[in-house]
């Protein structure tokens, strides 16, 4: 499969348009198309680690013939550091600086992880959806507290008043914020200064 047929593959699994793809690399929206449409294309250098890492996975397996239907759900596989398992309910301790990277189950995370960076279980079907990116019950999904949050981007909030922490998908529209669910049977919830987000999703792991 060539690196163009691979790309839109894999965006598409994120249910990203390639707008939205060219917000997280180096390449503009044109770009992407052209990649996509044409066979022979080629992203060398900077742009090519840009793309690798908005689908959360390295150069070598975005050049690699592998299907990239086999990658969903595999694209966080360990590599050289782990990342602890937290529990929902210590997260507000983020808000008091009182937060600690300890747990008794660490997962394999990909190299490009930060120090700060863990996983979370998910507990619920709030972020499930039947086209593009889904994530199910039990899925890990990997957070990222040093980096900024855009939208389009899934993110972990907190709510300060209720200390209640949520796994969305943050949209900016109209220079308004909110934190959306996949599944639609849950209301959107709009941003206000009571919400921090605490860290971007950088990517999953679904086990099958």
């Amino acid at each position: 499969m060539d690196l163009g047929k691979k790309v839109k593959a894999l965006r598409k699994s994120e249910g990203w348009s390639q707008l939205d793809l060219s917000k997280r690399t180096l390449l503009s929206r044109g770009r992407i198309a052209q990649l996509e449409t044409n066979p022979v294309a080629e992203v060398k250098g900077d742009s090519l680690v840009s793309l690798a890492k908005a689908f959360g996975i390295t150069t070598e397996q975005l050049v690699s013939n592998r299907d990239p239907g086999k990658m969903v759900g595999l694209k966080l596989q360990p590599i050289t550091r782990k990342a602890p398992i937290m529990r929902w309910d210590s997260l507000p301790d983020i808000l008091t600086g009182n937060f600690i990277l300890e747990s008794s189950r660490w997962v394999g995370c990909p190299h490009d992880l930060n120090e700060n960076s863990f996983a979370l279980e998910v507990e619920n079907d709030v972020m499930t959806n039947t086209v593009g990116r889904s994530y199910a019950q039990g899925s890990l999904i990997f957070v990222d507290r040093d980096r900024q949050a855009k939208s389009g981007d899934r993110v972990v909030a907190i709510d300060q008043v209720t200390l209640q922490s949520v796994f969305r998908e943050y949209v900016i529209d109209g220079g308004v914020g909110y934190l959306k669910a996949l599944n639609t049977a849950y209301p959107i919830i709009e941003m206000t200064d009571k919400h921090t987000i605490i860290g971007v999703i950088v990517g999953s792991y679904i086990a099958e």
